[in-house]
């Protein structure tokens, strides 16, 4: 039953990442029915950490489409770029969180405990910066999908390897969609 979950999780995760490099806001309830499976999938592998931070990627996706609402307009979708000490500020921070997490996970019988806390602390991080529309969330994203394809190939997840692989390509294509956006100050 696990194997027909993960690869409906992976089609609305696909339509997910395929929206929001429109800056279209329905690709967000794709996300939070993406996360809601992968939460109940992610732990039933002992990737528990994973499977909090689904459950936080619901709650995201949710403010995600509320704090999108506001799109009417082609014209409103623009992005944004957070200045360079505010960049460091925040990479550092989620560094030391990511750190933090690893040393507590470490006393668990969590799986791929380095990789996985990386993963989830740098990806919270990132969907912050979606959130906030700021272009440098495809940065992340593409250390983060490629660190992922390693942490579910090690769970033996196919169809998310899959799915991981496909994210960078569209990493790629949203960072390409949201430059044509960014808005100059």
């Amino acid at each position: 039953m696990i194997d027909y979950l993960e690869v409906f999780a992976v089609i609305c995760g696909i339509m997910y990442l395929i929206l929001l490099s429109k800056v279209i806001r329905w690709g967000w309830i794709f996300g939070i029915m993406s996360a809601a499976l992968y939460a109940y999938i992610c732990f039933n592998v002992s990737l528990y950490f994973q499977s909090i931070l689904q459950c936080i990627y619901v709650f995201a996706g949710l403010w995600g489409f509320w704090s999108w609402s506001e799109l009417k307009e082609p014209s409103e979708t623009g992005t944004y770029h957070l200045p360079i000490k505010e960049n460091i500020i925040v990479f550092f921070g989620a560094f030391i969180c990511a750190i933090l997490a690893y040393y507590l996970l470490s006393y668990t019988d969590q799986k791929s405990v380095l990789i996985d806390s990386f993963v989830s602390v740098f990806s919270l991080l990132a969907t912050l910066l979606t959130i906030f529309r700021l272009i440098e969330n495809w940065y992340y994203w593409w250390v983060i999908n490629l660190l992922a394809i390693v942490l579910f190939y090690q769970q033996n997840l196919k169809a998310t390897v899959f799915l991981y692989a496909v994210y960078l390509a569209l990493s790629i294509y949203g960072y390409l969609e949201w430059r044509k956006k960014l808005v100059r100050n």
